[in-house]
């Protein structure tokens, strides 16, 4: 089993810190108390990567978030938050994710119409699937509507530049078909190799463009993506100790290598039941459909409509601040590259602890 724990404390020490700052603005007086969020999760996840054939991997999950609302004005509202999140597999690479959010809301027609300005940047590294390492910035509008005491409207626009840092053969994302024995990149930035050997040149778009390779096995350059995505959800007070949820999204990514633009649509519906007091319990199930309109007609390895089917399900116990859950999820997709497919059942229980 590897050791992580060193690493654990270097990428969480501006997430302690950002928490720590958080907490001292708080005694300014104007402030709300900060709110902090710990959890650790254990599990088995029996694809990681989403490929087939899959190489499944026991993990454990450090999670830590901090937020802090701000009055601005009677009804103004300021919402900041810094999260940050370590998956260390064990028999696997790991990955990690740090982000910051805000969220400027002003209330109107008595808290029944809440028009907001969204914010959120995100740096993602993952040593499985090298060529999903990308930085990410976003902001969008959104809006949330009180129809009645039994429904609520929520939507969203939002655009996100999501900048990849590595070169890496086309389709080679998590869940997109590309074996992982060589996760289809090039590494961080360019090698020594290739430069002494002539083939990398600034002035060329791809890497070994001209060798006689297909554009399938050609290394391009990092990714410079831009996603505008529309959203709407409705919940949905059905009876106690029942609410639903439903929602809909629609995608449209911009990729800087053509051939991996793509358009989205998502839906999905979830369940909630409040069985005893201090308990919950949850399922939902989601459908996606992603449709590569930009590949060319010749590429016939290369499959342009993917649906993905996923479900899952969550129980909870809560107890003074602390909140412990047990959750089983499945997922079967389509993947692009080579009519692939695959299939990932996760098992995880975990506690987190608020404060």
């Amino acid at each position: 089993m590897k050791n992580r724990f060193p690493i654990i404390s270097a990428r969480f020490g501006a997430i302690v810190l950002a928490a720590a700052l958080l907490c001292g603005l708080s005694h300014s007086g104007v402030v709300e108390a900060v709110n902090l969020t710990a959890e650790l999760t254990t599990g088995y996840d029996a694809n990681p990567a989403l490929s087939d054939p899959s190489d499944g991997s026991g993990f454990s999950t450090y999670a830590l978030r901090a937020g802090q609302p701000f009055d601005l004005a009677e009804k103004l509202l300021l919402d900041l938050s810094v999260e940050g999140k370590y998956q260390q597999y064990w028999s696997v690479e790991d990955n990690y994710r740090l982000q910051t959010n805000g969220a400027l809301s002003y209330v109107m027609a008595d808290g029944r119409f809440i028009p907001m300005l969204m914010g959120e940047a995100a740096v993602y590294r993952d040593g499985l699937i090298e060529a999903d390492e990308r930085n990410e910035v976003m902001v969008g509008l959104g809006a949330d509507w009180i129809i009645s005491n039994r429904l609520n409207l929520g939507v969203a626009q939002t655009y996100r530049w999501l900048n990849y840092l590595n070169w890496a053969l086309p389709f080679s994302g998590k869940g997109q078909g590309r074996r992982t024995a060589d996760k289809g990149g090039g590494g961080k930035g360019r090698s020594s190799s290739l430069q002494s050997e002539g083939i990398w040149d600034a002035r060329s778009p791809v890497l070994d463009a001209g060798k006689g390779k297909r554009p399938l096995d050609t290394l391009y350059p990092p990714r410079d993506n831009r996603l505008l995505s529309t959203s709407l959800d409705l919940d949905i007070f059905i009876a106690a100790p029942f609410t639903a949820r439903v929602y809909a999204a629609y995608g449209d990514l911009d990729s800087s290598l053509e051939m991996e633009s793509y358009r989205e649509l998502d839906l999905g519906i979830a369940l909630s039941w409040f069985p005893a007091p201090q308990w919950l319990a949850g399922v939902e199930a989601t459908w996606s459909r992603m449709d590569y309109y930009q590949v060319p007609d010749h590429m016939t390895c290369v499959r342009n409509v993917n649906t993905i089917w996923s479900a899952a399900l969550q129980i909870s116990r809560f107890w003074r601040n602390f909140e412990f859950f047990g959750a089983l999820g499945w997922k079967s997709g389509d993947a692009p590259l080579d009519y692939e497919s695959y299939a990932q059942t996760v098992i995880q229980c975990g506690l987190s602890y608020s404060f």
